[in-house]
């Protein structure tokens, strides 16, 4: 015997006499708590094999429709097939119970039997498995929602979490990438500066390491990082590019750890750098609010990438702490991205 299949009937059988006491409980009650009513063994037993065989009945037919339909897509079928199904099963087990009452048992005639069955009798028990049927699936229904409910929860944290790792692990290939070419040029042009910048950039990669699990950084550490890797872009690019931090009450406040770093590269990226068209950056914190902002000279290769994966990984990665959203605005002369701290 199947293990469930056995778990089921022993669930019914102990269901069925808890029925069955109760039953003869409420026999007791009307019958003025005679006691006799609670010592007949025969009634208990009686009563048991009603609520077992209906019971067991039932569970049958609700276990091969809901084996054969989907709750989710065939609600209609469901119903109408388990109610009209749960109907004519209950009134078999029903009349079958009574035979085996008052046949077998009770040592009645077989023509007797047939004879004393009234439709009244079965119309009340055919009402009564309506109901019954009806509060089953209403139960089934609200379980598997709940259920539902909680695998698609759990499959968006699952796939939340997943592209918030993948979001993260784009930062490092990207930081080293653009990195090595910086310090390739330096190389070339002033050796004394390649070394210099070499030491910036294994502290700067130290803080990559040691940050890119987190998933919030102090603001603090967020600036520091920033003036250090802002220091590695002077060195590259000298006056070209110019850096402007105005920021006063930084103290309880969080971000997203690597996110400056990503919003001065996409600067650099997707603008012409030049002595006579410098880039400039600034960094203002006002009302919780950490804007980065550059002017606009445009490379025309990245016009219509401008608010590409930096961006949209930031705003993933801003959207699982807080409602609030990154806002990024962009007239003809200006760029700016509003990330929102968090305490």
């Amino acid at each position: 015997m199947n293990a469930k299949f056995k778990q089921a009937i022993i669930k019914f059988a102990i269901a069925s006499a808890a029925v069955s006491v109760f039953i003869r409980l409420t026999d007791f009650i009307a019958q003025d708590f005679n006691v006799q009513v609670l010592l007949d063994l025969k009634a208990y037993t009686i009563n048991f094999m009603y609520a077992f065989i209906i019971g067991l009945v039932n569970m049958l037919s609700f276990a091969i429709i809901y084996k054969k339909y989907n709750w989710y897509r065939d609600v209609k079928k469901i119903i109408l097939i388990g109610v009209i199904g749960s109907v004519i099963w209950s009134t078999a087990a029903f009349f079958l119970a009574r035979y085996v009452h008052f046949v077998v048992i009770e040592g009645l005639s077989h023509n007797r039997f047939l004879e004393s069955q009234f439709a009244a009798t079965y119309i009340f028990a055919m009402l009564i498995a309506f109901l019954v049927t009806l509060i089953f699936h209403a139960i089934y229904f609200y379980k598997a929602l709940q259920e539902s409910k909680l695998r698609e929860q759990a499959y968006e944290n699952a796939q939340t979490t997943a592209q918030y790792d993948a979001l993260k692990t784009q930062l490092d290939p990207h930081f080293l990438f653009n990195s090595l070419n910086v310090l390739s040029a330096l190389i070339d042009e002033n050796p004394e500066k390649a070394q210099e910048f070499t030491t910036h950039l294994s502290r700067i990669y130290r803080y990559v390491l040691d940050h890119k699990s987190k998933e919030l950084v102090s603001l603090n550490e967020e600036l520091e990082f920033a003036k250090r890797y802002m220091k590695l872009i002077e060195m590259r690019f000298e006056n070209s590019v110019k850096f402007e931090i105005n920021s006063t009450e930084n103290e309880g406040y969080k971000i997203i750890p690597l996110s400056l770093q990503l919003l001065i590269e996409n600067a650099i990226k997707h603008n012409k750098i030049s002595e006579e068209n410098a880039l400039i950056i600034c960094i203002e914190i006002n009302n919780e609010t950490l804007t980065v902002s550059n002017n606009i000279n445009k490379k025309q290769q990245h016009q219509s990438k401008r608010n590409g994966i930096g961006l949209e990984n930031i705003k993933h990665r801003v959207s699982k702490f807080t409602a609030r959203q990154v806002e990024v605005i962009e007239t003809k002369t200006q760029f700016s991205v509003e990330i929102p701290l968090i305490k």
